[in-house]
Parts: C-alpha cells; structure tokens; sequence
C-alpha cells in the first residue's frame, strides 16, 4: 500500500527538493504498477506555475495555510509522513508567523485521525545560536525554530521526530537578498563582506539535495526517530567562493571582513533591511567566524555519510548562468 506522505512548503525551496525527489521514486516504481508515495503538495495557491508543474508531475496539490490549524487536521489526516519546514521570518523580521505556523502543525498531526497513521515527522530546524561558544541571542529563524523544537519534542510526536539541520545553500551566493552576495563596485569590480576571517569556514549544501536525504530516512524511518540528522556538504571560505567567482565570470572581486555591527550597517543602509533583520543576519553569518561546526555539533547522524554524490560547491558554480547573473546586476 503506497504510503501518504504530506509535504508543507512544496512549491519552495525545501519543499519542492522533497516533492520532486518522492515523486521520482514514485516513477522509479513505475514497473510495479504501484505508486509508492502518495504525495499531497501543499501550498497556499495550487495555480501558481511551480505548484501546476508539481500537479503535472503527479503530486497531488493541497492547498491549504499552515496559519489556520482547525484546516490542517483534513491536510493532516491519515498521513504516513511528514515533512515540515515554516516560513523564513517576515520581512518586518517578526517571527510570530513562523512560529504560529510550526505549533499549528504539531497541533494537528497530534490528533488521532493523524497519529493513528503517522510513522515519522521529518522537521526542518537549526542548532540554538544562543549555547554556541560565542552565544548569539538575536538570530531570530533560529530562536523561533528552536521553540517550535521544544514544543515538538514535549508532543505526542515525539517519539516519531526527526529533526535535519541545514547548512547554508550554495544557491545563497546568488539569490539571498544580497546577505551572500558579492556587491558590484561603481567601477564594475565586487566586494564580498561577510562578518568572518578570510579563512573561516562556512558549511554549505545544495537544497536541491535534501530530498535525497528525506529518502533516505524515510526508508528506515525507526533508525532515524528521535535523532538529529545534520547537511553539510562541504566547507568553504570567502576566498575560496571568490576564487572560483573571478574563474567563472572574469571579472575583478575581493573579500572585506568587516565585524558583526559593520555588516548589520551594511545591510540596513546598503541592501535597505530593517534594524532587527539585519541584526539577525549578520549574526548568523557571525556563527561561522567561532564555530564553523555549528551544524554538525550534538547531531546523531550526518548527510554526508548517508549520501553519495552529493552536489559540490563546483558543481554549483559550473551549472550557474553567470552572463545572465551579471547582466542583472
């Protein structure tokens, strides 16, 4: 019997790198007759084009708003698993939303017409910045995904959860706001500011992987119940991401390390980011400059000893349009 696996997020990011990665061991099954999965995307709007791509692939669209948790009990019904991620904070840097949305989860798929079924709840979250060796209090994602932990581990979930934490996204050096990105210069030459030594070294993974690993624990889904499962591909520094910029586009980019109150400055007056949100920004990127292994730390299990032929930071660079990225700039 195909199993009823619930996607949140589906047409984003995260998501949309689980939805896909099921729906392909869906077709890979395809000689059975059988599906394996039945998957319900859910999204907020079942018209948008990735959302009728995902429909056309074979996922069955849901929609359905994660804020409203009497909806999510129907969303939620019957499921075998699930895969949570909430929304990034809001662009006013309040993380309410997010929060409300992580409890409103739990809430449902704690009902009996869901926990009846539910063989894992595969969560999205990040380690608490503020018990790193140099504690940061202010990252705002980070602190509201690690209340939604505490709730999930104190909930009739939580001897089916597992919690996967992500490194930042190769994807981030050219589509984060500006937060990973080299600045163009007036004289056409970039700057990279990041608030680490030039040699610190940043944990990176590509979300287009994430699904393989949500695969994984999904087929042995008892192994994986109460762990921690971290996703660092690889480790790299400024220079190194900079180096391998210069090679693929020619043009002329250097490295600013700058401190965690001057890269908060720079977000605020240059990219135009609210106080708070620049402020939580910048201390994240901070984590990297003291501890590079903040992903990795108190984990039980990690990717890249589940996984093989994870994307590198070269694969990334090689499949990236850098004409069309520069002539947007």
């Amino acid at each position: 019997m195909a199993k009823n696996f619930v996607v949140f997020g589906a047409t984003g990011a995260q998501g949309g790198s689980v939805t896909l990665e099921l729906l392909k061991a869906c077709n890979s099954n395809s000689n059975t007759n059988t599906n394996k999965y039945n998957i319900f995307a859910v999204t907020r709007n079942p018209h948008t084009p990735r959302a009728c791509a995902l429909s056309s692939a074979g996922a069955t669209l849901v929609q359905a708003n994660m804020e409203d948790a009497h909806s999510l009990q129907e969303v939620l019904k019957g499921a075998h698993f699930i895969f949570v991620v909430t929304d990034f904070l809001g662009a006013d840097g309040n993380s309410d939303r997010e929060l409300r949305q992580g409890l409103n989860v739990i809430e449902a798929a704690s009902s009996p017409a869901c926990l009846d079924t539910l063989e894992g709840v595969i969560w999205s979250s990040l380690p608490d910045a503020r018990r790193q060796p140099v504690a940061y209090e202010n990252i705002v994602h980070f602190n509201s995904k690690r209340a939604i932990s505490e709730r999930l581990w104190s909930s009739p979930l939580r001897t089916k959860v597992t919690e996967v934490w992500l490194a930042a996204y190769y994807e981030n050096f050219v589509n984060s706001w500006g937060i990973y990105e080299p600045q163009k210069q007036p004289d056409g030459s970039y700057i990279l500011k990041y608030p680490i030594n030039a040699d610190s070294k940043i944990p990176f993974m590509s979300v287009t992987d994430l699904g393989k690993l949500i695969t994984v624990i999904i087929e042995d889904p008892i192994k994986y119940h109460t762990k921690v499962v971290s996703f660092v591909s690889e480790w790299h520094t400024p220079l190194e991401l900079l180096e391998s910029f210069r090679t693929a586009t020619g043009v002329e980019a250097k490295f600013q390390s700058v401190t965690t109150e001057e890269f908060k400055q720079h977000l605020e007056t240059s990219l135009h980011f609210p106080g708070n949100v620049a402020l939580s920004m910048a201390e994240n990127l901070s984590c990297y400059r003291t501890n590079p292994n903040m992903i990795m730390d108190y984990t039980d299990y990690a990717a890249k000893d589940l996984l093989q032929g994870l994307r590198t930071w070269d694969d990334f660079v090689r499949g990236q349009d850098w004409k069309s990225y520069l002539a947007s700039k």
